[in-house]
């Protein structure tokens, strides 16, 4: 039952977007004169048009790849999700008010609107990662720790380009196109999530006394050290080996946090050797995905024209045949 509601949930949030999106694009100014200022304001249009256009993009693309994981619902997701697509189809309403008229309190209300939609997105996300992970005891605290960060960063950003606004509106307009692209940069947040999930106690034990700072800092020594032995190439045949052996050492030292401890090596790559194995079979599945949506479309367009030279054929024999016809009548006549 929750398996068919998914799946029309996820038909209807879809149909919403794309209804959202259009009714942003005929909300533009139509020049109904041969004006400079009218053409102005008419770019000007068409420029808060993309900002918008971008913010709910990238909206259906987080949306999509948090509903591709869910195995389940409940009446909580249904109702955030409503709840999320009231304020995100009040998108076109604030994007039409600043077009008309771009001053500090509109530019600052269509903000704030942002702000609204971002957090709660945030709360969606929370609750249908907590229903995937029911039997994760800790779920919350790795949600907090995976994508704590970004969701900081975002709201942390949303609020200033309020502030902003009230000072420079023009400004902030433009600024606000750093939201959708500071959530697009951060799409591997799930898969993170994932490959934490699967590590065992320890590991999760030792991941959690690591800061980002922690991980940056591992992540640079290993590539430093295979910039070093790439550019010798050409002048040391053992190369590689040399790389192996170094990156080895550093997996056995590991990394001192900022507090003191020491963290094994092997849990760090524990963690990105999962990360990237995921990685390539979600790419696999993808290239996957659009061969079968590629054959598809190629055996429905084939059942077509099959279907049309199917019936044209018997309209043919009977056109033909009463064109005989016609050609006995007429030779009785003679």
């Amino acid at each position: 039952m929750m398996d068919k509601l998914k799946t029309r949930l996820d038909a209807f949030s879809d149909a919403i977007i794309a209804i959202i999106i259009t009714i942003i694009v005929l909300e533009l100014p139509i020049p109904l004169h041969n004006s400079i200022s009218e053409y102005l304001q008419f770019g000007k249009g068409i420029g808060i048009y993309f900002i918008s256009f971008i913010f709910v993009a990238n909206i259906w693309y987080q949306h999509s790849n948090l509903f591709n994981d869910a195995e389940t619902m409940n009446e909580r997701v249904f109702i955030m999700e409503f709840i999320f697509l009231a304020f995100l189809s009040l998108v076109p309403l604030f994007t039409r008010m600043v077009t008309q008229d771009t001053n500090r309190w509109t530019v600052m209300a269509y903000g704030i609107l942002t702000l609204i939609v971002n957090i709660l997105f945030i709360i969606l996300c929370n609750i249908v990662i907590k229903l995937k992970y029911t039997e994760h005891k800790d779920i919350q605290r790795i949600f907090t720790r995976v994508y704590g960060s970004q969701n900081n960063l975002i709201t942390g950003t949303s609020i200033a380009l309020i502030i902003l606004a009230y000072f420079q509106p023009n400004w902030a307009l433009i600024f606000y196109l750093a939201l959708p692209i500071i959530s697009f940069l951060r799409t591997d947040d799930q898969a993170d999530l994932d490959d934490i999930t699967q590590l065992s106690t320890t590991e999760q034990s030792d991941y959690f006394k690591l800061s980002p700072t922690d991980m940056r800092t591992f992540r640079k020594q290993q590539d430093e050290i295979r910039n070093k032995y790439v550019q010798q190439r050409k002048t040391n045949p053992n190369w590689k080996q040399d790389m192996r052996n170094e990156m080895g050492d550093l997996l056995k030292d590991g990394i001192t946090t900022a507090d003191g401890q020491k963290i094994d090596g092997s849990t760090i790559r524990n963690f990105y050797n999962r990360f990237h194995q995921q990685q390539d079979e979600r790419k696999q599945n993808n290239h996957q995905r659009w061969q079968d949506h590629t054959q598809y479309v190629q055996n429905t367009s084939h059942n077509r024209r099959k279907d049309i030279n199917t019936n044209e054929r018997p309209n043919r024999t009977s056109n033909n045949a009463n064109h005989k016809v016609e050609n006995t009548k007429k030779e009785n006549r003679k």
